[in-house]
């Protein structure tokens, strides 16, 4: 069942670097807050700061912490594996089990989370319509294409049997 050519790291790798990638999410989230803080006493202590402006300050303070924490993570768990694969890889198989099949957007028909991944590392697009129907939360699969032991670009998908 071929897909599409999304990079998934393997559950391995994923597992073996977390730490890492929540280390380095976590100074880079306080040096967001930092920054963010010193935009809101900024705009705090600015005698005609809009109220806009205001409001845009403490969604910063409140808010984007957690989507550099989201966005720093993924990068550290996809890029070296992605590299590798891109630069180096070869005809590779990855088993992974699937943990949730429900909702599909615009951007995204047809989805497969893998489980055991964080967000933004283990969604499957483009699956096709009848496939997917076959799949269900704790399933096998087998993910073929290119890449390495740490990921690959996913090509086909096939039910472990």
């Amino acid at each position: 069942m071929s897909f599409g050519h999304s990079f998934v790291p393997s559950q391995a790798y994923v597992s073996d670097h977390d730490m890492i990638a929540k280390s380095v999410a976590m100074a880079v989230t306080c040096l967001a807050v930092l920054f963010f803080c010193r935009k809101f006493v900024k705009d705090f202590r600015a005698p005609d700061t809009s109220i806009k402006a205001f409001l845009v300050s403490v969604f910063g303070v409140l808010v984007m912490p957690f989507f550099v924490w989201i966005i720093v993570r993924a990068t550290v768990l996809t890029v070296y594996p992605l590299w590798l694969a891109a630069l180096v890889g070869e005809d590779t198989q990855l088993e992974f089990s699937v943990g949730d099949t429900a909702g599909s957007s615009f951007r995204c028909q047809h989805k497969v989370d893998l489980a055991g991944m964080p967000i933004l590392t283990g969604t499957l697009c483009g699956i096709s319509g009848e496939f997917h129907k076959t799949l269900h939360r704790g399933i096998g699969v087998v993910l073929s294409g290119r890449g390495t032991t740490d990921g690959l670009f996913a090509v086909e998908i096939h039910v472990v049997h």
